[in-house]
């Protein structure tokens, strides 16, 4: 029953109730039996009352109030309606689409350290790099100028036009693919590096590949980030590149975590090593690829021809520690100090051996294939026996100043046992011995490091900015043992050299760099005739080189 009717009969019930008590007023029995009949009336209008709403529910959900009437919409209403929601949609999916696909998109960068493509994940990457070198060489007041026996002619020529592929797959396996176009003439050089290394921890990490073999400190130093054209005497009687198997690793100072460092050397850890197995190449000497060492060296003013088989040896073991006592030390003047030692162990079975070079002139100064008049024959002489190496080294870089040293002995045995008419001379003993010392500084304040300058300021002459100036000294000799000319001519190989190089370098900025050098090289022996035996004209040269690396 609805609120209104129930006060309306509360109304009837209060009136009536009101009349009674005026009518009998005087007959209270009357009127109390009255009372009780109202009183049972009502609790059957209650009764009624709750039936009735029952069944008003019942009703509700049997027979409920009819909608609204739709309104009546025009077709083409709903047409553009339809339109609109399918569009709608098509634009959702889209958009999942298009976010699902730039999270796969590699970020692409281009700037002074090369060309990178880096996955989203950060887990794959792929660098592209360079590096060009033209240099220009005058030799001065050389009386053998031009001819054979010394160097010469004056040359520009392209010393070194690489590209470089590199990066790492997975975050840990690293590789390194270069090749130089300047070298097209010769396979060793052709491809210098290719190695993968797999650098899961900055411990124990494995290299394997073509590479430069952790003996020489210079020799691992970067191409583009040496103080001089060429480098010293020490890595003369060192590998150049040869292919092979290293383990090697890097720990931090005690409290600092150790850096990966993929690659044959390590700067950046307190204390690295490396430990490899190679095919072996002899000194100065340059693996084709193919497990043998190249050819290139032997001397084409001889009619004798040196097969594979000739190159058939055992591989070599080499090793290198290098520690640096003083890093996170907190002393500027220390931090940038290291020492090492590297050396080499092999028994090769009639390696050839490669002739040796002075340093920026690149002219002949020990072959191996022009040989006493008492030898009488044709025949290379070739390494037979036990071979070794002990490299002593170091470096001290601080603030802008910059010194390296380095010391080796190679000992091997040489072979003449093809030669005609001498047995006594079979197996002759020779250690050969060659150091340096080079000093550096940047007069503009940029810091000295092992792997290179880097301005402060690039070259903008319009903006008062030069880039950066590199002053450089060195000295370094090459000794030869004195049994070496049992076998070989002494008038046309030197027994000693003593080379002095001053030079600046001028950093345009961290890519452009030009190079001028002056170096004087003092011969013992390597002239005049195997009965009078003279000193070969002091080699006096100026190069310049310029430089672009990335």
């Amino acid at each position: 029953m609805k609120p209104l009717q129930r006060t309306a009969l509360a109304s009837v019930i209060n009136l009536i109730l009101l009349g009674m008590s005026d009518a009998h007023a005087a007959d209270p029995q009357a009127l109390e039996k009255r009372i009780k009949e109202l009183e049972s009336r009502l609790a059957k209008m209650d009764q009624l009352e709750r039936r009735l709403e029952k069944l008003d529910q019942l009703n509700a959900i049997t027979n409920p109030a009819p909608l609204l009437a739709k309104p009546t919409v025009a077709p083409e209403v709903e047409k553009l309606t339809k339109k609109v929601n399918t569009l709608e949609r098509k634009l959702e999916v889209q958009d999942e689409v298009t976010t699902g696909a730039l999270s796969k998109i590699p970020n692409f960068e281009a700037g002074a350290d090369g060309f990178k493509v880096t996955s989203t994940d950060k887990k794959h990457q792929l660098r592209i790099g360079g590096t060009v070198q033209t240099d220009y060489k005058a030799f001065l007041d050389n009386a053998y100028k031009g001819s054979s026996a010394s160097a010469g002619p004056d040359s520009v020529s392209l010393r070194q036009a690489r590209m470089t592929l590199d990066g790492y797959v997975y975050s840990d396996l690293y590789f390194k693919i270069m090749a130089d176009f300047a070298q097209t003439s010769n396979t060793a050089n052709l491809l210098p590096d290719a190695y993968l290394d797999y650098n899961y921890d900055p411990a124990v990490s494995l290299l394997v590949g073509k590479f430069k073999p952790s003996i020489s400190l210079e020799r691992l130093q970067g191409d583009a980030d040496t103080a001089f054209l060429e480098r010293g005497f020490p890595t003369n009687l060192a590998p150049n590149r040869d292919a092979g198997i290293q383990v090697h690793g890097g720990f931090g100072k005690p409290g600092y975590k150790a850096e990966r460092n993929p690659g044959p050397i390590d700067v950046k850890n307190s204390f690295t090593y490396q430990v490899g197995i190679s095919e072996g190449t002899g000194d100065s000497g340059n693996a084709a690829g193919n497990g043998l060492p190249a050819n290139n060296n032997i001397s084409s003013s001889t009619s004798t021809t040196v097969t594979p088989a000739s190159f058939a040896n055992d591989k070599e073991f080499d090793g290198r520690i290098f520690a640096q006592p003083f890093q996170h030390s907190g002393s500027s003047w220390l931090e940038g100090f290291g020492l090492g030692l590297a050396g080499s162990y092999s028994n090769p079975n009639h390696q050839a051996i490669n002739k040796q070079t002075s340093l920026i002139g690149q002219s002949t100064i020990i072959d191996y294939t022009k040989l006493n008049s008492a030898v009488n024959s044709t025949n290379v002489i070739t390494s037979n026996g036990t071979a070794y190496r002990i490299y002593p080294q170091a470096f001290w870089y601080s603030g802008p100043f910059g010194l390296m040293g380095e010391y080796v002995e190679s000992h091997q045995t040489l072979n003449g046992s093809a030669l005609s008419n001498n047995s006594s001379i079979n197996n002759i003993s020779q250690t050969n011995k060659a150091s340096q010392v080079q000093v550096s500084y940047v007069v503009t304040g940029e810091d000295n490091t092992f792997n290179g300058v880097k301005p402060m300021r690039n070259f903008d002459p319009i903006k008062g900015s030069w880039g950066a100036l590199q002053l450089v000294g060195r000295w370094s000799e090459l000794n030869v043992d004195s049994n070496t000319f049992k076998l070989l001519d002494a008038s046309k190989s030197v027994n000693k050299a003593t080379a002095f190089t001053v030079g600046a370098n001028w950093f345009l900025n961290k890519n452009a760099l030009i190079r001028l050098d002056y170096e004087d090289v003092a011969f013992s022996g390597g002239a005049g005739s195997s009965a009078h035996v003279t000193n070969r004209p002091t080699e006096q040269i100026f190069s310049s080189r310029f430089q672009l690396a990335f």
